[in-house]
């Protein structure tokens, strides 16, 4: 069974993996956030700048590389975190620290592990990390070449994009982190990256709650937003993503609005063409030469009851925003001029297709999934 956390779920549908529509939902009523928790989540002081923001670590981290690598729960470690404020000051709080994820957890993809923070919001009051409680960090999983420092700012930079087109994103603040092995085994070292909003925060802004999809069960896409799906389906088009889905939610959260508004929030952008990992590599069943051939994943707009006039109104969005995208890479300090010259190029193709309608139907519109694939 699936537990949905909405007190609409009652009438929801789902369907398996075959197709079938049926009873698969299960009803957990929660309550929407008061106009409170709303406003507190939104002016959220970590999340009010992109300054970065000068962090230390402290913890065990020669026993966190080598032994939480499970992809299962790993140990929550003790760390202690320090940050500078803007005024100069220097502010302590020891946190809990956890290593995430699937594929950069993995050993033989990574030296040092993702990491979660996670910070006691009753010790944070009055701070720059007040409201928070679990925090993604995204840093180098490779601490030798320096192409590995330029993925993170890539990938950053993604979320700073897609933030362009409403609150309906992940906010990201930039960080330079220390860590530093409590252990004396590991020497101490410094590196770019970067801090993401927790899922449950950003549905809290959006006046709704996060709900907890298995992926065994497909959603109907039926039930999205339609701009906001249509958006998604164009975004991750743009960036060369297709490492993702809005169907079985794989690398997007899934959140409810009242009044039955469902939202898809796309994240870990990595396997991204724009980012174009050396360790990135396309599904074997979509029949693609490398991540930087672009290939439309979003859903045949027939099946999902839109019509071209929406589809045109995301695409103007998207040519409102070029100015705006391509700032964000040439203002970015620390990325290298190749990588800047190689994402601008293909963003360029990306526009030469969003200016031409027949490219739009041969190469977006005419290459749809049908709704019952993933």
């Amino acid at each position: 069974m699936i537990r949905l956390k909405s007190p609409y779920v009652t009438a929801f549908l789902c369907y398996t993996l075959v197709g079938a529509f049926g009873p698969a939902c299960a009803q957990e009523t929660q309550e929407p956030p008061t106009p409170e928790e709303i406003q507190a989540a939104d002016s959220a002081p970590l999340f009010a700048s992109h300054e970065v923001l000068q962090l230390t670590l402290e913890a065990d981290f020669h026993t966190i590389r080598r032994e939480d690598r499970s992809d299962e729960d790993s140990e929550e470690r003790p760390a202690v975190m320090s940050w500078t404020n803007a005024d100069g000051t220097v502010e302590t709080q020891e946190i809990q620290v956890q290593t995430r994820g699937i594929f950069r957890l993995a050993r033989r993809n990574c030296d040092f592990p993702p990491l979660r923070l996670n910070v006691k919001k009753g010790q944070v009051k009055g701070t720059l990390f007040e409201g928070q409680d679990k925090l993604k960090m995204v840093s180098p999983c490779k601490l030798g070449q320096d192409y590995w420092q330029q993925y993170v700012i890539a990938e950053y930079l993604v979320y700073r994009m897609f933030n362009l087109f409403g609150d309906a994103s992940f906010r990201v603040r930039p960080i330079q982190v220390t860590f530093t092995d409590t252990s004396g085994e590991d020497d101490e070292f410094t590196r770019m990256g970067f801090l993401i909003e927790d899922d449950d925060a950003l549905a809290t802004r959006k006046g709704g709650w996060k709900i907890d999809w298995d992926s065994q069960y497909q959603f109907d896409p039926r039930r999205l937003d339609k701009r906001q799906a249509i958006l998604v389906d164009v975004f991750q088009y743009m960036i060369g993503n297709t490492d993702w889905s809005g169907v079985q939610m794989h690398n997007v959260e899934l959140i409810q609005v009242p009044e039955w508004n469902f939202h898809t929030i796309p994240y870990d952008f990595d396997f991204s063409g724009i980012i174009d990992a050396r360790y990135a590599n396309p599904a074997e069943e979509l029949d693609l030469r490398s991540v930087r051939e672009r290939q439309f994943r979003g859903l045949c707009p027939d099946d999902m009851n839109r019509s071209e006039e929406e589809y045109e109104a995301v695409y103007e969005e998207f040519r409102q925003k070029k100015g705006e995208l391509y700032a964000l890479w040439r203002n970015q300090e620390g990325l290298e001029e190749g990588r800047l010259n190689r994402t601008l190029d293909y963003l360029d193709d990306f526009y030469k297709i969003l200016d031409d309608p027949r490219q739009i139907r041969v190469r977006m519109i005419n290459q749809c999934r049908s709704l019952g694939g993933r």
